[in-house]
């Protein structure tokens, strides 16, 4: 417990006797031992902690992956209006497909762009050029000064969470009781595509996913009595 508290900017991650959370705030609904059961031997190959932290990446991948389309938009000289339009509707669409992206070789992309410290200051790159139409339109680029405002809204409802914390208050008065969580379903595909490259991938995928389903709704279960 100690060194999942120490320092708040470092990325932790906390083993429970029913599942794994992390500094992220996402909770997996399997163990160290469902894992080496799910997928045998994947975890002498590749350490847990680097398997779950970067599925915290594909998690939050949305955030940066909408904020970045903004900007190219932008930039491309789309109107900043619908620009943004695009951005939300690719951010909702990217949200619930992620799990169907995931793979191993894209990952190293997913991280990046969960790094704060590369968003923030790309961000602030394009924000800044914004502002400054005449060097910006000495290079072709003509950008009108509403997309800075938008730009800083879009920031702000995907740095600081507000637009993926209301998508998980929808869903959680709409999804059933056997539905599998977000993060469970793009930890369950990681897996998949980490047992594939290793080649310890024994079982079915479709018995897969049901077993995972089984185990996270048990756990949710558990969690309400």
């Amino acid at each position: 417990m100690e060194n999942f508290q120490r320092g708040r900017n470092e990325w932790q991650m906390l083993e429970l006797p029913d599942g794994i959370t992390t500094s992220e705030g996402n909770w997996y609904h399997i163990t160290r031992d469902g894992i080496e059961n799910y997928v045998p031997g994947l975890l002498k190959e590749f350490p847990l902690e680097r398997i779950i932290r970067e599925a915290d990446a594909w998690v939050k991948s949305s955030d940066g992956l909408a904020l970045m389309l903004y900007f190219f938009l932008v930039y491309a000289m789309v109107n900043p209006l619908i620009a943004t339009g695009i951005s939300l509707l690719f951010y909702v669409a990217w949200y619930f497909n992620t799990s169907v992206f995931v793979n191993v070789t894209a990952t190293p992309i997913a991280k990046i762009l969960n790094n704060d410290g590369f968003v923030y200051t790309l961000s602030a790159i394009f924000l800044i050029g914004m502002t400054f139409n005449d060097f910006i339109s000495g290079l072709g680029i003509t950008i009108d000064f509403s997309a800075v405002w938008y730009g800083l809204g879009l920031f702000f409802l995907y740095k600081v969470g507000l637009l993926g914390m209301l998508v998980k208050f929808m869903l959680s008065k709409t999804s059933g009781k056997k539905a599998i969580s977000r993060q469970d379903r793009i930890l369950n595909m990681l897996l998949i595509r980490y047992g594939m490259k290793v080649g310890s991938l024994t079982g079915k995928v479709q018995e897969m996913e049901k077993e995972l389903i089984r185990v996270a709704n048990y756990h949710k279960t558990k969690k309400k009595k």
